[in-house]
């Protein structure tokens, strides 16, 4: 059977063949330019939003790097009241009798009263040690308590010192008549008054539901009615508040020392007025 395919000779390749296997190897430059010349302004478009975009992922990442792992300058120990560092104490809460704090809230309104909660509330203006507040607080600055040292303290006030502010206001909203000279109609029309009530609920929320403490309270059954009844008593885990009231009482100060000055208005005397000026404070 004759084959279906057959051998191409070597020769008869003529001159033309070879010009043409030439120009495939060869191309001509002016052309080639010609070709790509219109494409060169689009590349370099977009080489340079590369480049732009490498730059913007790369410093986006350093600041995420910076933000969350941005390292902390060790600070002297003891030196602020660190959650590390508090003292804690297991203790039975809601107690009746004559416990201290429940005189705070049922003790009638007067001078012994009040000088229970001023004694309270005095360290209401404390002052951080410069190294400890910058280690903790890292790049966000507060007023400095200008004491004339090269490296003066940063003016704070601790949060509990601040909710226990808020707990008075709603003591002595509970007497109107002896703390404003009001009834409670007048009270309850007092815009400004409400505005800060309001403020110190939103704010005694907040820390509820950031401390969430989650000590048990109990029940027990009353022969007498069906429902359970809860318990006063429960056992906690409480700061030291000894501890606590000792150190801030002992890093406050008080604003009749006059260690406040602002950058416009100067030194501010204890009713935080420029001195010389009666302007109520802001």
């Amino acid at each position: 059977m004759s084959s279906k395919y057959h051998l191409v000779p070597e020769h008869g390749h003529g001159a033309a063949d070879e010009d043409a296997s030439e120009s495939l190897l060869r191309e001509d430059p002016v052309s080639c330019w010609k070709r790509w010349r219109p494409c060169l302004p689009h590349s370099a478009l977009i080489t340079i939003a590369l480049v732009m975009y490498s730059i913007a992922i790369c410093w986006v990442t350093r600041l995420a790097l910076l933000r969350f792992h941005r390292p902390r300058v060790p600070a002297p120990t003891s030196s602020f009241p660190h959650p590390d560092e508090k003292q804690y104490l297991v203790t039975e809460t809601g107690r009746g009798g004559h416990s201290w704090t429940r005189y705070l809230v049922y003790g009638e309104p007067g001078p012994e009263v009040d000088k229970a909660w001023y004694d309270l509330i005095k360290p209401f203006n404390t002052r951080v040690p410069a190294e400890r507040y910058e280690a903790t607080m890292g790049n966000r600055t507060s007023v400095r308590v200008e004491d004339g040292s090269d490296n003066p303290d940063y003016y704070v006030t601790l949060t509990v010192y601040h909710e226990l502010h808020c707990l008075l206001r709603f003591r002595r909203f509970l007497d109107p008549q002896f703390y404003a000279n009001k009834t409670w109609e007048e009270q309850a029309q007092d815009k400004s008054a409400l505005g800060h009530y309001k403020h110190c609920l939103w704010s005694l929320l907040e820390s509820v539901l950031c401390n969430g403490d989650t000590s048990m309270r109990t029940f027990h059954w009353d022969l007498a009615k069906p429902a359970p009844k809860p318990d006063s008593l429960a056992e906690r885990k409480c700061v030291n508040w000894d501890w606590l009231h000792s150190w801030t009482t002992n890093h406050s100060f008080l604003l009749q020392d006059e260690l406040l000055i602002h950058p416009v208005f100067g030194k501010l005397d204890a009713n935080l007025r420029p001195f010389g000026r009666t302007e109520t404070r802001m």
